[in-house]
């Protein structure tokens, strides 16, 4: 065997993982040296044909080019050391919570050969994908796209006419898609199917699985979906899109009354109601009772405002309520 690998990561709390790698063109041979505090058998060898692919991987990684030490020393966090020798070359080098570029793509490799010994936690958040569909009045739709992959390290933004490419570091990625992991973890999402404002999303894990959403874009169906467009924003400040503009939650004064315009289809004139949704936007499409039965029909908001009960327009006991916000699984025209 003319290249060999020696790799150690873990803490002192949890414990550390550890394996020996040797190969040549055609064979490899790996052992488990610690998995943090599960017992090993450090004399027991495994023997697997060498995938070209994986080392085609391995040497892209340039780990010869990689510096010798990561981080600060510290007591705390995550602590590796990698020993590496291949075609007469030798490289030894460690970190305490920092990392090199090509981390997550080692992790990857390791896993892939030595799959019991899980380098990485299979709930990890690989990629994300979301899409924001914005229709206009006249239900035109635009459409942006955002793709992060965790191990290609890129942030990938497609609007109508162009796409933008951001290259991030290995801390970089790690930062965000952590944010990420906890965002998406603690979340609770309110779905929907339909939207002026759509957001879709899709979230892939290191285990193979995923979840897909449906929700609008606002801190109402996605709380902390506003500081969420703003991490983002923070790695491309150089762009503007309204993926980084969720609709934040506007707080009305309780003793306001909200008193909203609405259009009915084919129909150019206005007619006032009262609402008690603080959610409802202009542009919403909502049910409302029309005419002595109290017909539910379908409106669209065009004006809303905020009044003290003294300064209202209308006398407040002829005007009927919004009954909610129409849901359809096909948006009508109107």
């Amino acid at each position: 065997m003319n290249s060999f690998l020696k790799f150690t990561v873990g803490n002192a709390l949890r414990g550390y993982k550890s394996v020996e790698i040797s190969f040549d063109d055609t064979l490899i041979e790996y052992k488990i040296l610690r998995n943090e505090l599960i017992h090993v058998d450090k004399s027991q060898i495994s023997r697997v044909q060498l995938d070209k692919t994986w080392l085609e991987t391995l040497d892209a990684l340039k780990i010869f080019d990689w510096q010798p030490f990561y981080g600060e020393n510290s007591s705390n966090g995550v602590h590796w050391s990698l020993i590496f020798k291949r075609n007469g070359q030798i490289y030894r080098g460690n970190g305490f919570d920092a990392f090199p570029d090509g981390w997550e793509m080692l992790l990857d490799l390791l896993d892939a050969l030595i799959p019991d010994i899980n380098f990485v936690d299979g709930n990890r958040i690989d990629q994300i994908e979301l899409i924001l569909s914005r229709k206009t009045d006249f239900d035109t739709v635009f459409s942006e796209k955002l793709t992060l992959n965790r191990v290609q390290q890129a942030l990938i933004i497609e609007k109508s006419a162009s796409t933008h490419v951001y290259r991030l570091s290995t801390d970089s990625t790690n930062d965000f898609l952590d944010f990420c992991q906890r965002f998406f973890d603690e979340t609770d999402i309110n779905p929907v199917d339909d939207a002026k404002n759509l957001l879709s999303g899709s979230i892939s894990r290191h285990d193979g699985s995923s979840i897909t959403f449906k929700t609008e874009f606002s801190e109402d169906f996605m709380p902390g979906i506003v500081d969420f467009a703003e991490k983002i924003h923070s790695f491309t400040p150089d762009l503007t899109a309204k993926l980084f503009l969720p609709e934040k939650i506007q707080r009305i004064d309780p003793e306001k009354i909200i008193l909203c315009k609405v259009q009915f289809k084919n129909n150019y004139k206005s007619y006032t109601y009262r609402a008690e949704d603080e959610t409802l936007s202009v542009g919403d499409l909502v049910d409302v009772p029309v005419g002595r039965n109290n017909d539910v029909t379908q409106a669209k908001i065009v004006d809303i405002g905020y009044f003290d009960a003294q300064d209202a327009p209308f006398s407040l006991e002829k005007i009927k309520f919004i009954i909610g916000k129409h849901v359809s699984q096909a948006w009508e025209d109107i």
